[in-house]
């Protein structure tokens, strides 16, 4: 199967929903706690390595990161949530900015939630799926750093999620071994259909 992220490309970032790219064709947003990998799962799945800035520092991103997948697909970078040191006028502007995306792009598909496998589940991330509830929009649950557990600690933890997530399937990936990306894109592309 072609990779039809090979050719993603960023964007712009926002920090005024007005100033975003043109409201068309299907967006994806990716969404996560500030330490969950996004960054590294997004290289992964456009298979370049220095798309999305990785940092050591959580937190780091407070814009909208919009990168251009094809003429008909975006994805979306959200900030990541959780415990950056963030002062609260800047939370402030971003729980807006965030409202503001939810309720106007026409063009969101699906929210991608990524969740460090060894501790899934967080209150933020259940915030941010009942975020994505009240607004109407699906959401695929990914679990990323699967390298960092045994096959067992695998099992246990999807198994865990599915169960709290009413039988929602769950992917599994790891961006150090490239593990489980082809499976995330052939979700995304099944919104597409």
């Amino acid at each position: 199967m072609q990779n039809i992220f090979a050719k993603t490309t960023f964007m712009q970032g926002v920090l005024n929903i007005n100033k975003a790219p043109p409201d068309e064709g299907c967006e994806f947003v990716l969404a996560g706690r500030s330490n969950a990998g996004k960054s590294s799962a997004l290289n992964c799945l456009a298979k370049n390595k220095k798309l999305a800035r990785t940092s050591k520092t959580p937190g780091r991103t407070t814009e909208i990161n919009f990168f251009k997948v094809t003429d008909e697909i975006k994805l979306v970078d959200l900030p990541g949530y959780g415990f950056s040191k963030m002062s609260l006028d800047k939370k402030k502007n971003l729980d807006i900015l965030l409202d503001n995306y939810f309720s106007l792009r026409q063009s969101l598909r699906a929210a991608i939630i990524f969740m460090d496998i060894r501790h899934p589940l967080k209150n933020s991330d259940i915030q941010m799926m009942e975020f994505c509830n009240r607004h109407g929009v699906p959401f695929i649950s990914v679990l990323t750093k699967s390298d960092k557990v045994s096959s067992s600690g695998i099992s246990k933890a999807t198994k865990d999620i599915e169960e709290k997530l009413d039988s929602q399937s769950v992917i599994v990936t790891s961006s150090k071994n490239d593990e489980g990306f082809d499976k995330l894109s052939k979700k995304i592309i099944k919104f597409l259909e």
